[in-house]
């Protein structure tokens, strides 16, 4: 039965990988399609083979950073407990979607995941004392509070001394530039987007493995495991999910050319670098949408959609409880047929 559900896991995590980079790609095709940048059929592609290369430089270069956070079983009840969080996972990402909002996947599944051992745990499926705490600080309150707070400040920062820099510069020649520097942050934020997605979804199909006995390790990943990940990221960015890229470029607050380049410059380095130097998964909806807002704040006319925005918001602050109890919901719906761990 293990077995069996393993597998099921594993096509299910392909799924949420192809979903993830459908809901995602607005994140930094958006802006540039908006202004001309870039055109929508060349923006996505650009974003499928980043993308990709994100995905493989996990595999290869960046595996130590697959960090193994969240205490799952390695049985039939761990297996279970991720089928319920990718179940959850998935369902958010379309809903969201459908409803034209930028929001965080890594903060979905995080929330799902704990929300199913919880409701394992409920029903004495598993027994081990689960670390809330430093999981929820460094997973979850981290990429949702602390990266747009520091998107936002960069970004409206970063205008001001811009502004200054090119006002004897024709409207032509900034727009131009401003289109250069969108296409180039398109790539860094997708780049990015690789890198943090295929951590995580590494990380799931390592323990779905370990659950049937595969001898596979965070130090032995073979090269065709990131390369299907980054495959279906690729594919799932080419879909394009152009109801959140609506949202993003017209919705949330008004932008010219500059100032989304500078919304691009933050998010894409803030993603890019971050893909590189920390293990903390950073959240590429909530940084791009973060830095589209500063970037729009730092000007005198402002204009912020406050509905919008705070639909927004609302939507970051509920994902969380919403999965947690979604999915351990699923998990107790099915746990009479979960068969209890060997002692």
């Amino acid at each position: 039965m293990t077995d069996v559900l393993a597998f099921v896991g594993i096509a299910l995590t392909l799924v949420f990988t192809v979903v993830n980079g459908f809901h995602d790609a607005s994140n930094a095709v958006a802006l540039p399609v908006r202004f001309n940048a870039l055109t929508p059929r060349v923006a996505l592609w650009l974003g499928a083979v980043f993308n990709f290369a994100g995905a493989l430089v996990v595999g290869l270069v960046l595996h130590r950073m697959i960090t193994f956070e969240i205490p799952v079983p390695l049985d039939t009840v761990g297996t279970v407990v991720l089928l319920c969080a990718l179940v959850t996972a998935v369902g958010w990402d379309l809903l969201t979607w459908w409803w034209r909002m930028p929001s965080s996947s890594t903060a979905a599944f995080g929330g799902a995941a704990v929300g199913a051992l919880l409701g394992a745990r409920a029903v004495d499926l598993h027994q081990n004392q689960l670390p809330l705490g430093p999981y929820f600080s460094w997973h979850i309150l981290v990429p949702m509070l602390v990266a747009p707070v520091i998107a936002f400040g960069l970004a409206f920062v970063a205008v001001v001394p811009l502004v200054h820099l090119l006002q004897h510069e024709t409207p032509g020649r900034v727009n131009f530039r401003a289109g250069v520097v969108q296409a180039t942050g398109a790539a860094a934020i997708h780049f990015g987007h690789g890198i943090q997605h295929a951590r995580r979804t590494l990380w799931i199909m390592l323990v779905l493995l370990l659950t049937v006995g595969a001898g596979f390790s965070r130090e032995s990943i073979p090269v065709w495991l990131p390369v299907v990940v980054g495959l279906c990221l690729a594919f799932g960015t080419l879909l394009g999910g152009w109801r959140i890229a609506y949202t993003l470029s017209s919705r949330v607050v008004s932008l010219d050319p500059l100032r989304g380049a500078v919304a691009q410059t933050v998010s894409g380095a803030l993603l890019f670098v971050g893909g590189f130097l920390s293990p903390i998964p950073l959240s590429s909806s909530q940084t791009s949408t973060a830095a589209i807002l500063g970037a729009g704040s730092a000007q005198r006319f402002r204009t912020v959609y406050h509905a919008t925005l705070l639909r927004v918001i609302a939507t970051w602050l509920v994902t969380v409880p919403v999965c947690g109890l979604v999915s351990a919901v699923l998990f107790l719906a099915v746990s009479p047929l979960v068969p209890a761990p060997a002692a």
